[in-house]
């Protein structure tokens, strides 16, 4: 193999690795911009436990009888982004909670994609 070709191998290696990068930057910033999609995947991770959160759940909640799912909830007159906020950000203890949920401990992007998730199911108000 000439120098020439080494070079143009090395080029275009550069270029086909440069690729690879704009497009997975492409895809985490499409990921990260879509709150509702990252909402969802971040309710099945933490609140699947005790609540049916989607329909492609794949696995019924630990919890006996199950809270109330994320479609019921979504579903209530009262329920809005300030009470969703409101809920998740504070000890659900002293919000009048029967059963006491546990606070999730939530960082503040999560909140925001967890309301945002909430605001996308149908039926929401």
């Amino acid at each position: 193999m000439s120098e020439r070709d080494v070079k143009k191998f090395a080029r275009l290696s550069l270029a086909s690795a440069m690729a690879c990068c704009f497009v997975s930057t492409a895809r985490a910033e499409e990921a990260i911009g879509d709150k509702a999609g990252a909402g969802h995947v971040l309710a099945l991770e933490v609140c699947a436990a005790c609540h049916v959160v989607a329909k492609d759940q794949g696995f019924t909640p630990i919890l006996r009888p199950p809270a109330p799912s994320f479609s019921a909830i979504a579903r209530r007159s009262a329920l809005s982004e300030a009470f969703l906020r409101r809920f998740l950000s504070a000890p659900h203890g002293t919000m009048g909670q029967k059963a006491g949920m546990p606070n999730p401990r939530l960082a503040e992007y999560q909140i925001d994609e967890i309301v945002a998730y909430f605001l996308s199911l149908e039926g929401a108000r």
